[in-house]
């Protein structure tokens, strides 16, 4: 049917106005009533631009409805569609409030005194073409991530994790003998005795335990760095 037929038509049937105050947000014409959503909200229709439309949507999503058991599910190690099947909601949701989640996370307040540790994880993306590095400082002490970064195992990232330790009174950082902390650690807090670094190697066997896409001779890869990345700040900090 073409537009002008359509006008004539809705021109001829009796329709009720909702007065003049009312107008379209397209084209600034002439509302008339059009029936009512599922939810009970009015619809207005356009005459000239021929579209409906409601002037208060409901707001869509859940809110922080389900954002208490996504954590559990995630911290259990739970993927995203087995949470997705027991919450009866769509992966995509479940993705979208990983992410928030993550994004609202504050790390451990670093404390003065402490002798921390510092190792990379060797895991996959999508993959394993695809080789991705998790690296974290660990105190023994308190059992309790200080701060983290994914990706490569460059200076740059190993700086997001060195740089945050470096603004607290620490007495050492512990690390393996890889070359790339050189120049990222200061030689006066640097040591690499290997038995000050059992604590962060057990916290890898943990993570590989409870955490399926971490998990050694497996198809549960992350399918990118920011959903790794997220679900370690949920683990860690949550």
């Amino acid at each position: 049917m073409l537009r002008n037929e359509k006008r004539a038509i809705i021109s001829t049937t009796c329709f009720r106005g909702v007065g003049e105050l009312m107008s379209c947000t397209d084209c600034s014409n002439k509302l008339i009533k059009y029936g009512k959503t599922k939810n009970g909200k009015q619809r207005y229709y356009c005459c000239h631009c021929l579209k409906s439309q409601v002037l208060k949507p409901c707001k869509p999503g859940y809110g922080n409805k389900f954002n208490k058991q996504i954590v559990q599910f995630t911290k259990e190690g739970l993927g995203i569609r087995s949470t997705a099947r027991i919450l009866e909601i769509a992966p995509s949701t479940v993705i979208r409030k990983i992410l928030a989640i993550a994004d609202g996370i504050v790390p451990s307040r670093i404390l003065n005194g402490l002798r921390i540790q510092v190792d990379e994880m060797h895991t996959f993306i999508q993959n394993k073409k695809r080789e991705i590095y998790i690296i974290y400082s660990w105190d023994q002490e308190l059992k309790r991530a200080l701060s983290l970064a994914v990706g490569t195992r460059s200076k740059a990232n190993l700086r997001r994790v060195i740089n945050p330790l470096l603004n607290s009174e620490i007495e050492s950082i512990n690390t393996d003998r890889y070359s790339g902390y050189r120049g990222v650690v200061p030689k006066k807090f640097h040591t690499t005795f290997k038995r000050r670094n059992n604590g962060i190697e057990r916290q890898n066997l943990n993570l590989r335990t409870h955490l399926k896409r971490l998990s050694r001779r497996t198809i549960c890869f992350s399918k990118s760095k920011e959903m790794l990345e997220a679900v370690l700040k949920i683990y860690f900090w949550v």
